[in-house]
């Protein structure tokens, strides 16, 4: 009968931490119960207990197994059964952290989903900006050439013709065309 390693490997590690927990003196093993009982409360004060609700019960399981063990007499396994407790309660307080990151994280992604919005949202404004300053420059091109095209009035009396012969005697002022040559 051949015997893997990995089978090797679990029963020598049971094997120490049980002798590991049966040499614990009473005292160290009172702080870890009371760092495990701690540990516990914060979990159940957090507003995300429901998360890791399952790993406080198993944690509480196995802190009530090991008062049960140490009342038999058997002192190695309720030791054993107080680091499974801690075990379970350093499981739950990684749960919570790594539900409160994933909640940071959502956040952020959120935030760059509402940066990337309000970019493409002033890129859009930016482009109709320039739209309308194009159809306003086309619009005033326009104008330009249409007062090129007309012709000049530079005497009063053709000012005079051009306001429904009013008579009155307004002088317009209209700058002079210049004439290619002209200084």
């Amino acid at each position: 009968m051949r015997i893997s390693r990995a089978a090797v490997l679990a029963v020598f590690a049971t094997t120490v931490l049980g002798l590991g927990a049966a040499t614990a003196s009473g005292p160290a093993r009172d702080s870890n119960v009371a760092a495990t009982e701690a540990a516990l409360r914060e979990l159940e004060s957090s507003p995300n207990k429901d998360s890791a609700a399952e790993f406080v019960t198993r944690s509480r399981t196995a802190l009530r197994r090991a008062v049960s063990l140490r009342k038999q007499g058997d002192e190695a396994h309720a030791g054993i059964a107080d680091e499974l407790a801690k075990t379970w309660a350093d499981s739950a307080r990684a749960l919570l952290r790594a539900v409160d990151i994933e909640a940071k994280a959502n956040a952020a992604r959120l935030g760059a989903t509402d940066a990337g919005s309000l970019a493409n949202r002033e890129r859009a404004l930016l482009e109709e900006g320039i739209a309308q300053r194009g159809r306003l420059r086309a619009q005033l091109d326009g104008l330009e050439s249409a007062a090129k095209l007309r012709p000049l009035r530079t005497s009063a009396a053709a000012a005079g013709a051009s306001d429904g012969g009013s008579g009155a005697a307004e002088m317009s002022v209209v700058p002079a065309r210049r004439e290619a040559g002209a200084p």
